[in-house]
């Protein structure tokens, strides 16, 4: 039961993490990016937060969501292989399609960040901003997508682990 009580806290704060990532990403592409035409008014605060507190925000959220997911890999990591090596992609495309965009949605954020660290050439820092923000919407239709395709599972360990917490507690 600690196994499911695991990938539950896990998958929880995956959909938490998300939710965060997703909603200041959003953000901060509809409220700074759109329209702006490269000149982003840093000084112009939504929700009473500047630019820069959105953006570290948004990285704080990214590095939980980073981290969790590569815990949650790992923990589905003999699915991968299954699928892989018994052909099995057909059958599994939505969750093989889910991963792929995330990597690519991580390595474009990732990819813009370390060009902004080195000081690097800002078209191409830009350029990768704009990948980024497209497949993040992609990736937020195919994470909602996962969840709603995981929800009885969700329920249904939430009810095991109620379960087991009222037998531990009346012995």
């Amino acid at each position: 039961m600690e196994k499911h009580f695991n990938w539950f806290i896990i998958n929880i704060g995956l959909i938490i993490s998300g939710l965060l990532t997703a909603i200041s990403g959003l953000l901060i592409q509809l409220e700074y990016h759109i329209g702006n035409h490269g000149n982003i008014a840093i000084d112009d605060y939504v929700f009473g937060i500047s630019y820069n507190g959105w953006s570290g925000f948004h990285k704080i959220s990214i590095l939980m969501f980073l981290l969790l997911m590569i815990f949650h890999i790992s923990l589905h990591w003999k699915w991968y292989k299954v699928v892989i090596m018994k052909w099995l992609i057909a059958k599994n495309i939505q969750g093989l399609t889910l991963s792929v965009v995330f990597i690519l949605v991580a390595t474009s954020g990732l990819i813009s960040w370390v060009i902004d660290l080195l000081k690097g050439d800002v078209l191409l820092r830009k350029a990768f901003i704009e990948i980024h923000d497209k497949l993040g919407i992609i990736l937020i239709i195919y994470l909602i997508l996962h969840v709603v395709k995981k929800l009885k599972w969700f329920f249904t360990t939430l009810d095991k682990l109620k379960k087991t917490r009222r037998t531990i507690y009346r012995t």
